[in-house]
């Protein structure tokens, strides 16, 4: 801490829901709980963070079991090698219940949802844990995955951000089409909600249609946070546009202050405040303003 100044550590846990962490021979080690099948685990898991005034709970995930040996699933199912892999939002919700203030980031593909599911799954997160809900937007890149939800081939890489973007724009515009105060519920007159506040977004683009409204109200914040972390250049430009939280990883603090520059010069050209994308910034903002850390 300088003489005057507060400075914050920011403190983000990166999580699975499945059987090992990422050694993925930990679930041999006789410490290891077993149970992680059900909610209690997770529960153990988020008060722990809490306690240690972690910021965010952070889980990846992948759609498919791991198959790149020989095209075959079954040294992975034998070893245990990521074999499980829950449904995040499900798993976040758990946690939520058992906390006040930790924040609850799950990965979630735009190649493989749809963008009102999404829109619809994440604002009732944020509603149910209070506005501590936050979504990692991935494109996916794993044919195993493609596989699952019948989407052989992949599109290339920069196509699938090109696809991404409309994606979020439906997204938002689902999260934006009810405004704040749209509920009245006055009992004497009648009236649930305000219709003029709430509206189709009715998006007709070259990759989706969605008409709306979403029939999850705004919460308090608006829209859960957005994380992004992608590295290549259309990754990066991608974050420029959308993102609140980013994850980056660099060999040397040269090259990542080059690139922090860089980024905030892409979010400036976007047309967005490079105050408000901050690396894990805003978030940790977000759940200091509910009393944590």
């Amino acid at each position: 801490m300088h003489k005057g100044t507060s400075r914050h550590m920011t403190l983000v846990a990166f999580l699975q829901a499945q059987n090992c962490s990422n050694y993925t021979a930990s679930w041999r080690h006789p410490a290891t709980a077993q149970d992680f099948t059900t909610p209690e685990y997770y529960q153990r898991i988020a008060r722990v963070l809490e306690e240690a005034r972690f910021d965010l709970a952070f889980f990846d995930d992948r759609l498919a079991m791991p198959d790149i040996f020989n095209d075959d699933y079954t040294e992975t199912v034998r070893h245990g090698i990521r074999a499980v892999k829950m449904d995040l939002p499900i798993i976040l919700m758990a946690m939520g219940l058992a906390t006040r203030h930790l924040g609850l980031g799950a990965t979630y593909s735009t190649t493989y949802y749809e963008p009102y599911h999404i829109a619809r799954v994440f604002a009732t997160l944020d509603l149910m844990t209070a506005g501590r809900a936050a979504w990692n937007v991935v494109t996916s890149l794993n044919d195993a995955e493609a596989a699952n939800f019948g989407r052989q081939p992949l599109l290339p890489h920069d196509l699938r951000y090109d696809r991404a973007d409309e994606f979020m724009e439906i997204v938002h515009g689902h999260w934006d089409s009810w405004d704040d105060g749209a509920i009245v519920q006055d009992r004497l007159s009648g009236q649930f909600a305000d219709p003029a506040k709430v509206r189709r977004i009715d998006h007709e683009g070259p990759w989706f249609r969605s008409r709306g409204p979403l029939t999850v109200p705004r919460s308090a914040q608006g829209h859960p946070v957005i994380i992004q972390a992608g590295q290549s250049g259309r990754g990066r430009s991608f974050a420029a546009r959308w993102a609140e939280l980013v994850f980056v990883i660099h060999a040397n603090i040269e090259l990542a202050r080059h690139y922090y520059q860089e980024f905030k010069q892409g979010v400036v050209a976007q047309g967005r405040d490079a105050a408000a994308a901050h690396h894990a910034g805003h978030l940790c903002h977000r759940r200091r303003d509910a009393g944590h850390g």
